[in-house]
C-alpha cells in the first residue's frame, strides 16, 4: 500500500516565479551567475524530479479518501499562512552549528565538516513519506557531482535511529541519514512545526503513528529543505518546502557548489 504522506511544502527567501510552493535564496552575486550562465540548464532539468512527484501525487489522490486529502491540504495552507518558512534560515544568514549521530551511532559535526569544504544539508520528513523517498533517490543520483565539488552531503530527519537506517537502505543512499531527536536542529533552522489535532486524528486513522516513527510524543515534523552552507558557515542556498508534493531538482545545487569551488 502506498502511504501518501502528510502535508508538505517548500519556500525560499526569494521567489522564483512559483511563489505558491517553492522559492530559493542565494547570494546576490551567485544569483546573477545562475540567471545568466546556468538558467538554460536549469530550465531543461528542473522538472525531472517534479514529474515523478506529480505522478505520485496523482496516484495518491486517486487512492486517498477526499476527506483525508482535504485535511492534508488544509494543513499545507495553514503552514504556508503561518509564515514559518519565511522566518526560517535563508541565504545570507549564518547556519546554526550542530552535531548529530547517524543510525549506526557515528557522529557528524558541522564545524568539522566545514573545515573540509561546504555542506549540502537536506532535511526530510521520514521514510513513511513516498515523496521524500523519491526526493532522496534524486539526491543520491546527484551525490557524485556534489562530492566532486568538495562538499559533504548529509540528510536529517526526526526519525529514530532504526528508521533512519531503514531510509538509507531502502533508498540505497551513499550518505548518512542523521537523527535529529525531537527536531532540535530543525528548530534551530526554523523548520519544525506541530500537527493540528485535526491532522493528527486523520493520520492516526490512516495508520501513520508519527510518535512511533520519531520516538517522540510531540507530533512535530520538519519541513523538507535543502541548504548549501559555505566553509565559513554562511548559507549560500536555501530551499524550504511548504507543499510537500513539490521539490526543486538537485541539479540546482551544482552551480552553487561550482561557484564556491571557484572562489
Amino acid at each position: 500500500m502506498i502511504d501518501c504522506g502528510m502535508a508538505r511544502g517548500r519556500s525560499f527567501m526569494r521567489d522564483k516565479n512559483n511563489s505558491n510552493s517553492r522559492g530559493k535564496t542565494t547570494g546576490a552575486a551567485l544569483h546573477k551567475r545562475l540567471s545568466q550562465g546556468h538558467q538554460a540548464a536549469r530550465d531543461e532539468t528542473k522538472m525531472v524530479l517534479q514529474d515523478k512527484l506529480d505522478a505520485l501525487k496523482a496516484e495518491c489522490l486517486a487512492k486517498t479518501p477526499p476527506k483525508v486529502t482535504l485535511v492534508r491540504q488544509r494543513a499545507v495552507e495553514g503552514l504556508a499562512a503561518s509564515g514559518l518558512a519565511e522566518r526560517a534560515m535563508h541565504a545570507g544568514e549564518q547556519a546554526p552549528a550542530f552535531q548529530l549521530r547517524d543510525g549506526y551511532g557515528g557522529a557528524f559535526s558541522s564545524r568539522e565538516a566545514l573545515r573540509r569544504g561546504p555542506i549540502v544539508l537536506v532535511f526530510y520528513r521520514g521514510n513513511w513519506c513516498p515523496y521524500c523517498n523519491i526526493d532522496l533517490r534524486a539526491i543520491e543520483a546527484a551525490s557524485h557531482d556534489i562530492r566532486s565539488l568538495g562538499a559533504s552531503l548529509v540528510v536529517v530527519s526526526q526519525q529514530t535511529p532504526d528508521n533512519s537506517l531503514a531510509t538509507q537502505r531502502r533508498n540505497g543512499l551513499s550518505f548518512a541519514s542523521l537523527v535529529d531527536a525531537g527536531g532540535k536542529v530543525a528548530h534551530a533552522f526554523g523548520l519544525r512545526w506541530k500537527f493540528s489535532d485535526e491532522l493528527r486524528a486523520v493520520e492516526e486513522a490512516c495508520g501513520t503513528d508519527l510518535a512511533a516513527f520519531n520516538g517522540d510524543p510531540s507530533w512535530t515534523l520538519t519541513m523538507p529543505a535543502r541548504y548549501v552552507v559555505a566553509p565559513g558557515g554562511m548559507i549560500e542556498y536555501a530551499d524550504i518546502s511548504v507543499d510537500y508534493t513539490q521539490r526543486g531538482d538537485p541539479s540546482e545545487l551544482i552551480p552553487v557548489l561550482a561557484h564556491l569551488a571557484a572562489h
